[in-house]
């Protein structure tokens, strides 16, 4: 390579040569006339040198002129001639043309080479040669490449070296470049001959083994592989290998017994010295030289640099890890050193001094314990492996506030070495550890009681273990335990601050299975092979064991507080300190949280602290762990519980009056009886039991003791006390769990009577039991003046009020109430029960104002019953309780048998009859009964009150009769309230007032008394019961219209009286009176018939079927409750009334118009008649005219007596004038009215239409003179045109002259058109024909005789869309204009449509219609059937329903079967859009498992449109018999000739056989 570089070099020099001294003129001569082109290659050009033009006695010098046509081109043809040249030297004569020139390069010699770049790894440097043509461009430069690396350029990725012409060894170590972990190098050099290497297997020249290579030894001559310094050749090569100007490119290997040497970058490749070594040196350092007349340049690959190990979460501050140069790492923010170095040397072999910086966020704290096997198996590596743990720990940040370590050693003992709290600094741990000898080094180990000691008795505060550190047990095992450690480390793990890790020595498959469970994650599990191992895997370990896990732990709180003493036996308490330690990790002391106190018990009890003791969980714990372990016999849990109650939860131990209080019972299995004593304590609200049992006796015992009702998740059961650990996270959960009395607060206020039962029956006992129910009930809910109120009533055949509502105002005053309540009121005898009665007496007595009852308040009874009521009357009255807005009963019966449930199931709702087994289980339902009774009933005010649009004086005539009385009155009462309560009863609105009567009418309830709907509804039900014995009516009716509505009782005369009775018997003369009141319109009578029996009078007193209403019973009254509140609340409407002179009354109390068009104020016109009969009117002067688009509001006129008037509007028509339309309107008497029309009727007009009447019999407009110039107008006497025709008034009629009339029309805006949605849709089948109806046009707005045009656009989607439909202009029907083309599925066609009103007002909308046209539908298909074989003709296989959804006729047909069959036909005789078809067995079928076993049927239905197919997989059933095989007939015969060549040969074997074997040899001879 290096001969090859040399030779090339020297072939460009001469070829530069050559071309330099090849450079020679050119001479050329031409006869005047002649051309000759010269040329030079394109690298050169032209330079004329000499130029003349002659004749033989004369000539010109041309050199000039020829430069100028030809130099420095490298093409030019020359012409002799006068005019080319610019002379004529020799006129008339022939010229000679003589020239020379050179060809001469357009290039210079080569400059300099690029510079060296930044990487040469494969980069080429170059050079260019000038331009050195004098007169115009060169073109691009000729370039010249070398690879950099053989000019010596090198990078960072390099190491440089020189070395002087001395012939001494100098070290790459400096450079931080070694042999070791190499098995080659490949490195350029230059030099003009010796370069020298040697490999020594220590860093010197002068001990060791070394190998030697000579590269151009002997002036660039031969090369040598040595076995030592300048001796012991082993091979050489002859030849030069240096180019001596450039550098080259080596490579020497040392693999296995081979030492080679060669040439080029990659090793292994142009080999030309290989050396064998039978016995190899060890390779580790590399020294170089250069001598004998030359220095040396050298290039080594940079690969020496160190590399970064980084940590999570650490950063490096300062980046060199060239050799020797150092780099700085810190902690990232947040984060803290927990172990190995800030600061890393980068040495020889890329390897960084130290260890790693790890880090972990800075509030961690850790607690290290070194579980170190110390036995037979380790006493040999003992020393190192202590000392390898204690570099381990040396790196590791000891201090208080970092990490912490401690040593346990074991075999089968455990020793305690180190304490947490011995050492403070990282290097007297390390030589403390380091120190710590072998014990006994026994022969079997305990790895399990090794992390037993580690766990209950190493992590304790005084040992140093501080309270928020992570506890890290850190386990280093060479030998198998078959006490393996997995079952303690799971215990260990349940707490997540503990976290285990594990490191094997040369650990065997068993201990490998052992440590990776105890570590509980593989990742935590590490294998060395030997001590000096353990430093390789120093990094790993740390980032394990010196960093905190990803692990939150918030504190701990609790929504409520709670006061928790643990109640704990003497016995076993390693196991139970460490348990309560562990819960003490995670429950927080707070003064608003969680107290903890404790009490020891054995056969007595003390307090080992109270819940005042610590302010904090770490000083808890610290208290629990310095408990002395000492073992008692008697395990006396009362005693603990006595001791508790007594003498920790007092308000001197720190108890809190609004904390509850959780008794924690830590027991064994150990007989005791505590039911009683912890029953005494649940009794109140805000005390509960937590049993924690230890074995499996006695488990009854300590399940009653947490709840008597049998809910026991109080109760928690483990097997042993080592494994009291395990329930840790379940018992934490239990105990930190608010369980203290859900206190319900209602969104509503409630008034609660609790009705408590006060019969002989009940012993004192129960009496008591019934009391405790009921403060316990009172407990879990919020009593004040806007939430619960509670009053008591006891009772037995009768009842009284043991305390009422507004007697206490607190839950405390309350319980206290119930609490001084005694059995045995003298207030009713005590043999009996009736329910109804105290029912009674809480709705009439109890719940009133007196006593605290609220208006805004249900009113709810809670009544306990101990059997069954007397009397039969709890249902009816109950029933009627609850038919009261807001009022609600609830039960519970207490030992009642199934045969008396029905009487209170009929009394309450389904869900409110609740049973208690007996009264010592009353509290076990408490949590069903509080929902219950503090939930909110239905709205008490309805969302919106009726509000009619007139004024009403409404007075509700109540019976209250023997026949009304006890739970009807109360139905009746229930009746009247629940209406009176949806009412918008107000001063200026409604107004409500109440007459009572039995034989005489009282005035109960004036109607200014109450103005709100809720006042005069709750005053309803506190209405009394009467005992009258008849139920005169008609006296109540009198009573009312003389003496109730007046003025002084709040009647308005702006309001129409209603009279609203109710009655259940027979009283005549009702009617009559009713019909004087309602001669005073517009009183009105409304009659509510109580099954009477009486129907035909009480219809005559209401006097029209709409205010007659019918209640089978008292009960049934609710049922026409919507129905009288439509009635009485619709505002009266004037109705003729004939009197006794034959004429009709009417009166009309609307309001004037404001907007008219008048001539004269009819007022100013009422006396005038103008004695027209039967006559036609219409004004015609312009104060008549409509000058608008508008529509008639009302009519205002004068009449003089009572009949009907047409008011009508004309429209002109040429001379005509139209009858646009008209409104009816009957008048009473003689009056000014004011007509105002109903909304429907009101009467479109347009600007110029005008307005006229007619009568039939006399004109009743009333007219008069005229006052100034008279109205202008036409008096004709036909009156019968109708709607639409048109009448010529100027010739038929008669002028008006001189006469005004009393009339006047008010306008209004018309109504706007529009549409109520952009698109109208409609879908239709595609073959609807021609004019069929599709749909309809219905705009909003379009007023009474309003014309509206429509008019149809093309959508810019749809162009073609309207050709197929057809608009009517002015009805907006749309209907089919050309048959539509065929639907696939559906087509959708749409167009816009734009309605104009009278007014010109418009409104568009989209019409989008979609033609449909679906297939048949087959609703049973695809579906699979199976059949037998034997299947018979005709049979009816299976029927499918057939639907054209788009209400075309169907006919289906049998399409196909597969395979092909005759087996099947189809069957179906119906018509039309549904169909009924019958797949069917064809008349001889011939079904066959083996041959078929299934059929694909396909049945194809048509609507002539399209099709449609079903499909139906029929398969045969496999024969259950079973058939004897019979085989063909040639079977048989073909057996038997298959037999004949069998039994031939064997005969003739067996003949063989018998001569070989029993034939003498003398016969066979013969």
């Amino acid at each position: 390579m290096g001969r090859m570089y040399i030779f090339l070099g020297l072939m460009k020099a001469f070829l530069c040569v050559i071309i330099i001294q090849t450079v020679e003129s050119i001479s050329y001569t031409l006869t005047q006339g002649d051309t000759r082109s010269i040329s030079c290659s394109s690298s050169e050009y032209i330079d004329i040198t000499y130029g003349r033009y002659y004749c033989w006695y004369s000539g010109s010098t041309v050199t000039s002129k020829i430069r100028t046509n030809c130099n420095y081109n490298y093409y030019c043809t020359i012409q002799a001639q006068n005019s080319w040249l610019d002379t004529n030297p020799c006129s008339g004569t022939t010229k000679t043309l003589a020239w020379t020139y050179y060809c001469r390069s357009i290039w210079g010699s080569w400059g300099s080479w690029s510079s060296c770049p930044g990487d040469c790894t494969t980069h080429n440097l170059v050079r260019y040669r000038s331009c050195v043509k004098p007169i115009g461009g060169c073109g691009s430069a000729p370039a010249d490449y070398i690879a950099c690396k053989r000019l010596g350029c090198y990078s960072s990725s390099e190491i440089s070296r020189s070395t002087p012409d001395n012939k001494v060894y100098y070290s790459l170590t400096t450079d931080c470049f070694v042999a070791t972990g190499r098995t080659s190098v490949a490195f350029r050099g230059r030099a003009n001959n010796d370069l020298h290497i040697a490999l020594g297997s220590v860093d010197s020249v002068t001990s060791g083994t070394h190998y030697e290579f000579i590269i151009g030894g002997w002036a660039n001559t031969k090369s040598e592989i040595r076995f030592q310094i300048d001796s012991g050749t082993c091979v050489s090569y002859s030849g030069s290998v240096f180019s001596q100007t450039y550098f080259d490119e080596f490579w020497i290997s040392w693999i296995g017994n081979y030492i080679r040497f060669g040439t080029g970058s990659n090793p292994g490749s142009n080999v030309l010295m290989s050396c064998y070594h039978s016995t190899p040196y060890a390779v580790n350092f590399i020294w170089i030289r250069s001598g004998w007349g030359s220095t040396g340049e050298w290039r080594f690959p940079n690969d020496v640099a160190c590399k970064h190990v980084t940590n999570s979460d650490v950063s490096i501050t300062t980046d060199d890890t060239s050799c020797n140069g150092r780099s700085y790492y810190a902690c990232n923010s947040g984060y803290k050193q927990v172990a190995g170095n800030t600061q890393r040397t980068c040495g020889f072999g890329g390897i960084l001094s130290g260890y790693p910086l790890v880090c972990s966020v800075s509030t961690c704290k850790i607690d290290i314990v070194f579980i170190v096997e110390a036995s037979a198996y380790t006493s040999s590596i003992h020393s190192a492996l202590m000392t390898a743990i204690g570099d381990l720990a040396g790196s590791l940040q000891i201090s208080t506030s970092n990490i912490l370590a401690g040593v346990i050693t074991y075999d089968d003992t455990v020793d305690l070495n180190i304490d947490l709290d011995d050492y403070y600094s990282a290097s007297t741990l390390d030589s403390s550890i380091t120190s710590i000898p072998i014990s006994n080094a026994a022969s079997t180990v305990n790895l399990a009681e090794a992390l037993r000691v580690g766990f209950y008795d190493f992590f304790t505060l005084s040992k140093g273990n501080r309270f928020t550190a992570f506890r890290y047990f850190v386990v280093i095992a060479k030998t198998y335990s078959s006490q393996t450690g997995a079952t303690v480390a799971d215990q260990i793990r349940m707490n997540l601050r503990n976290q285990l890790f594990t490191v094997g020595i040369s650990p065997s498959a068993s201990l490998i299975t052992d440590l990776k469970a105890i570590a509980g994650d593989d990742s935590r599990h590490f294998e060395v092979s030997s001590p000096d191992d353990l430093y390789t895997k120093f990094n790993n370990i740390l980032q394990k064991i010196a960093v905190c896990p990803d692990i939150t732990f918030e504190p701990m709180t609790v929504e409520c507080e709670l006061d928790i003493v643990f109640i704990v036996e003497r016995y076993n308490l390693r196991y139970t300190k460490r348990f309560l330690a562990e819960l003490m990790d995670n429950i927080t002391i707070s003064s608003t949280g969680i107290k903890v106190g404790m009490v020891l018990f054995d056969s007595g009890a003390s307090t080992v602290f109270r819940l005042n003791s610590h302010t904090s969980s770490e000083s808890v714990r610290d208290d629990i762990e310095k408990i002395s372990e000492t073992n008692h016999t008697d395990h006396l849990v009362d005693k603990g519980l006595i001791e508790a109650r007594d003498n920790v939860f007092t308000s001197t131990g720190g108890d809190r009056t609004d904390a509850s209080n959780y008794y924690v019972i830590i027991v064994g299995p150990f007989e005791s009886y505590p039911e009683a004593v912890a029953k005494d304590i649940r009794s109140s609200g805000s005390n509960y039991i937590f049993s924690i049992h230890i074995g499996n006796q006695y488990q009854t015992e300590y399940q009653k003791a947490v709840d008597t009702c049998g809910d026991y998740t109080k109760y928690t059961n483990v097997d042993s006390y080592e494994n009291l650990i395990n329930i840790k996270n379940d018992i934490l959960q239990k105990i930190t769990s608010c369980e203290s009395v859900n206190i319900t607060i209602p969104d509503c206020p409630l008034d609660i009577v609790f009705i408590m039962e006060d019969t002989d029956e009940l012993s004192a006992t129960e009496f008591n039991d019934m009391k405790s129910f009921f403060v316990s009930l009172v407990s879990r809910m919020t009593i004040g003046d806007t939430a619960i109120k509670i009053g008591v009533v006891t009772y037995a055949d009768g009842a009284t009020t043991a305390f009422p509502l507004n007697q206490y105002s607190t839950a405390n005053g309350v319980i206290m109430g119930i609490t001084n309540i005694n059995q045995g009121n003298n207030a009713y005898n005590r043999s009996s029960r009736y329910v109804d009665r105290a029912l009674k007496y809480i709705q009439m007595e109890f719940f009133t104002t007196g006593n605290g009852d609220r208006s805004n308040a249900a009113n709810y009874y809670i009544l306990l019953t101990g059997g069954p009521s007397a009397g039969n009357k709890a249902a009816a009255f109950g029933s009627a309780i609850r038919s009261i807005a807001s009022s609600n009963i609830f039960i519970v019966g207490v030992n009642i048998s199934s045969s008396d449930d029905s009487e209170f199931l009929d009394t309450v709702d389904d869900d409110k009859y609740l049973k208690a087994v007996n009264f010592s289980v009353l509290q076990c339902i408490n949590d069903v009964v509080v929902p219950n009774i503090t939930q909110c009933p239905d709205s008490v005010t309805p969302a919106s009150l009726v509000s009619p649009s007139c004024q009403l004086d409404i007075v509700f005539i109540m019976e209250k009769t023997e026949t009304s009385s006890h739970e009807n009155y109360v139905f009746l009462k229930s009746f009247f309230s629940n209406i009176a309560l949806q009412l918008d009863v107000s001063s200026s609105t409604i107004r409500i007032g109440v007459v009572t009567y039995d034989t005489d009418a009282y005035t109960t309830i004036a109607l200014d008394t109450y103005m709100t709907p809720t006042d005069i509804s709750y005053q309803i039900l506190k209405l009394p019961e009467g005992t009258g014995k008849r139920n005169m009516i008609d006296k109540a009716l009198i009573h009312t219209k003389d003496n109730f509505f007046t003025a002084a009782n709040g009647d308005r005369a702006s309001a129409a009286n209603y009279y609203v009775f109710a009655i259940d018997g027979v009283r005549s003369g009702a009617s009559i009176q009713a019909e004087y009141i309602m001669k005073g319109w517009p009183s009105t009578v409304f009659a509510i018939d109580i099954n009477s029996g009486y129907e035909k009078e009480y219809r005559r007193t209401a006097g029209d079927n709409s205010r007659y209403f019918y209640a089978s019973s008292y009960a049934n009254l609710s049922a026409i409750e919507s129905d009288v509140i439509a009635a009485i609340t619709k505002c009266p409407v004037p109705q003729p009334v004939t009197t006794t002179d034959g004429s009709l009354m009417f009166a009309d109390v609307s309001a004037p118009c404001l907007n008219s068009l008048i001539y004269l104020y009819p007022e100013d016109l009422t006396e005038g008649k103008d004695g027209g009969q039967n006559m036609m009117y219409l004004m015609t002067d312009f104060v008549y005219t409509i000058t608008s688009c508008s529509r008639i509001t009302s009519w205002e006129f004068s009449h003089w007596k009572s009949g009907y008037i047409d008011f009508m509007v004309w429209r002109p028509s040429g001379s005509n004038y139209k009858l646009v339309a008209y409104n009816t309107i009957y008048v009473s008497g003689k009056n000014t009215t004011t007509y105002t029309v109903v909304e429907y009727e009101r009467i479109a007009v347009l600007d110029g239409d005008l307005i006229g009447w007619r009568s039939k019999g006399d004109n009743l407009v009333t007219s008069g003179p005229c006052l100034g110039p008279c109205a202008e107008g036409y008096k004709v006497t036909p009156n019968n045109v109708q709607i639409g025709e048109e009448f010529d008034w100027k010739n038929s009629g008669t002028s008006i002259n001189g006469t005004a009339y009393a009339i006047k029309a008010c306008l209004e805006d018309n109504t706007a058109i529009s549409f109520s949605t952009s698109t109208i849709s409609a879908k239709i089948p595609d073959h609807l024909p021609v004019g069929s109806f599709v749909t309809l046009l219905e705009p909003d707005g379009a007023d009474y005789a309003e014309v509206v045009n429509y008019t149809v656009l093309q959508h810019s989607s749809y162009s073609n869309s309207m050709e197929y439909f057809t608009v009517d202009e002015t009805s907006g029907q749309i209907t089919v204009a050309k048959r539509f083309l065929k639907a696939k599925v559906k087509s959708d066609y749409a167009f816009l449509v734009r309605a104009k009103d009278s007014c010109n007002t418009t409104a568009t909308a989209t019409v989008s219609i979609q033609t449909q046209n679906m297939p048949p539908e087959v609703l049973g298909m695809p579906n699979v059937i199976s059949i037998t074989e034997e299947t018979e003709g005709d049979a009816k296989l299976y029927t499918t329903i057939v639907e054209d959804p788009s209400g075309d006729s169907v006919c289906c047909s049998l399409e196909s079967t597969l395979p092909k069959t005759n087996n099947f036909v189809v069957f179906g005789n119906d018509t039309g859009i549904r169909v009924n078809y019958s797949i069917m067995a064809s008349e001889s079928p011939a079904f066959s498992y083996r041959q078929y076993n299934s059929y694909i049927v396909k049945l194809c239905c048509d609507d002539d449109e399209d099709k449609s197919t079903g499909v139906l997989i029929v398969n045969i059933k496999k024969p259950n018999k079973t058939t004897t095989y019979e085989p063909p007939g040639w079977f048989m015969l073909s057996i038997g000739i298959s037999c004949v060549p069998i039994f031939l040969m064997a005969l003739m074997a067996c003949v063989v056989l018998i001569q070989t074997m029993f034939v003498p040899e003398e016969l066979k001879k013969k």
